[in-house]
């Protein structure tokens, strides 16, 4: 169904769990300013007015996207960008490709014509097309028109691109990092009153199947210093409550970089790490020494639970000073008989891009392997909680076959889940993990589903990094990579049972030197793993009565 005109409900955000519109009769600006965050849930964008809306309708035939209305915002880090599709589309993987045509620095004699735009600089790329024959394209970039050479495409972090969501959407916000822009450029970055040019075109096979007109924006700030680092105080615990840490600690860099995430650990200072993607080969007596490593001699001993299923990436639930026992159902996680088969039946063998295993082989891995997820029970405050972290399957678009297979394993997650919760009806529940969502959201659907007591939607915890302003756990340390930084790591919990008193995602970097002395952390310690960690900090929603764990 497509979605459409300058007023129109927007589609459920599955994060948020609710509906949004986008506007309600004509639209004004806010009375009080407006803060944007990248993090796809488009509530703070009401009080922006449309700077162009494209007509409904005049978008070729077969085309996946329909322009519609186009917002943009400034203020002195960031310009916004929020684009309506029209349809349901995975921006970072499309049947075509957005451009965002831009002229910034006000001289249309500079710069290159592009698309319509006079002096255009620059030209953002959102679903990158490879020259492999496909029709699929995957990742973003961004051409410099006034260089030596306009037709390639540069990466990502080149101007600080942000996309969000990374899942399938009717809409998506794009930012760009003024400082960066402008270092990347060359071009003096515009300023409070100054106007810029901009001009969004979609191509499907190197043809325009819709564009806007070519419209201006004013901005209204100057650009600014970046916020200033933060405390020690900034990452301190909420009294009274359990600090639950997540990070995927990408594969074999666990074992190879653990001096990194001892520090980091150790500064965080949880009472519950849930790991995800840990290689094959680390033992239990590594995880000991982890444990070791974490806390004083006399403090409180780590206890760990490490998956016997995963294949080559397994996932690790540890607790400090607390009971914790695995669950045995939960060890090796496998899918009901005939689900992978009728899953390749309906994927098909193709890879989704040249290159790529065929499913076949994907099956074959999920198959000797079983989940990349495990669950340990930890008791606190009188609560059963069961901890389960998760590692699904990463790449692919919306529908594609490993799509489809996140969404298969959710289900196995989720079923599994309930299995192990039924006859403990009061327990608590906390899942996080790596969910990679590039394709469609439905595999969040698929393993929130009533999990909740009652038959309610488990809760999607609100995670930021508050000097970025978004919710992107992930970010490449390739600085040539055509990914945006993006949302794959999830914490969810059961919220009859639990509340979330607060949670942010660390990054060393966001640390000041002093912070960084008394965390006794690096400020390169971040960079262990190209995800970053989850924190937060859990109190009881109502009072359970003392009960040491019992098994199953």
């Amino acid at each position: 169904m497509r979605l459409h005109a300058a007023c129109r409900v927007g589609a459920l955000s599955v994060a948020a769990g609710v509906a949004l519109s986008a506007c309600s009769g004509p639209p004004s600006r806010a009375a009080a300013p407006v803060q944007i965050w990248s993090d796809g849930l488009f509530d703070d964008w009401r009080g922006v007015p449309a700077a162009v809306i494209d007509s409904a309708g005049d978008a070729g035939e077969g085309s996946a996207v329909d322009l519609g209305a186009v917002h943009l915002h400034d203020d002195p880090q960031f310009l916004h960008v929020l684009a309506e599709m029209g349809d349901t589309v995975t921006i970072l993987a499309m049947p075509g490709t957005l451009e965002v045509v831009m002229e910034i620095d006000g001289d249309p004699g500079t710069g290159n014509s592009y698309g319509g735009v006079e002096g255009a600089d620059l030209v953002v790329v959102l679903s990158r097309l490879w020259g492999n024959g496909g029709s699929w394209g995957a990742g973003v970039g961004v051409r410099r028109l006034g260089g030596d050479d306009p037709e390639s495409v540069e990466s990502a972090s080149s101007v600080g691109l942000l996309v969000a969501p990374t899942h399938s959407s009717d809409r998506f916000e794009v930012r760009l990092d003024r400082r960066a822009l402008a270092d990347w450029s060359g071009i003096e970055t515009p300023a409070a009153g100054d106007s810029i040019a901009v001009r969004l075109r979609f191509l499907a096979l190197d043809s325009v199947a819709d564009e806007t007109e070519t419209f201006h924006y004013r901005l209204a700030t100057s650009p600014g210093a970046d916020p200033p680092l933060l405390s020690a105080k900034s990452v301190d615990r909420t009294p009274g409550t359990l600090r639950v840490v997540a990070w995927n600690v990408a594969d074999g860099g666990f074992r190879d970089r653990r001096p990194a995430f001892e520090r980091v650990v150790r500064g965080l200072n949880p009472d519950v790490v849930l790991l995800d993607e840990v290689h094959a080969d680390v033992t239990m007596s590594e995880l000991e020494r982890f444990g070791d490593s974490l806390g004083e001699e006399s403090g409180p001993e780590w206890r760990w639970w490490l998956a016997q299923g995963g294949g080559r990436q397994r996932t690790v639930v540890g607790a400090r000073g607390l009971q914790l026992l695995g669950d045995p159902s939960l060890a090796r996680i496998a899918h009901e008989p005939g689900a992978l088969e009728r899953w390749l039946e309906r994927a098909g063998n193709e890879p989704e891009y040249p290159g790529m295993p065929p499913p076949s082989m994907l099956a074959r891995a999920e198959a000797e392997g079983g989940l990349s997820a495990t669950g340990a029970w930890v008791a606190w405050g009188g609560l059963e909680i069961l901890f389960a972290p998760v590692d699904l399957q990463s790449a692919g678009y919306d529908g594609s076959p490993r799509d489809r297979l996140r969404e298969l394993q959710a289900r196995t997650l989720n079923r599994a889940l309930a299995a192990a919760l039924a006859d403990r009806p009061g327990a608590g529940l906390v899942v996080a993990g790596d969910l990679n969502l590039v394709g469609s959201a439905r595999p969040l659907e698929e393993l929130r589903a009533s999990l909740e007591a009652g038959g309610g939607n488990l809760q999607v915890a609100r995670v930021e990094r508050l000097r970025d302003r978004s919710l992107a756990t992930w970010r490449s340390m390739d600085p040539r990579a055509p990914f945006s930084p993006g949302r794959l790591d999830y914490v969810l919990y059961r919220g009859a049972m639990l509340s979330l008193e607060r949670a942010f995602i660390f990054d060393a970097e966001d640390l000041s030197a002093e912070a960084l002395t008394l965390l006794g952390i690096h400020a390169s310690d971040s960079r262990a793993s190209d995800h970053l960690p989850l924190v937060a900090d859990f109190s009881l929603r109502r009072p359970a009565s003392e009960a040491p764990l019992t098994a199953n």
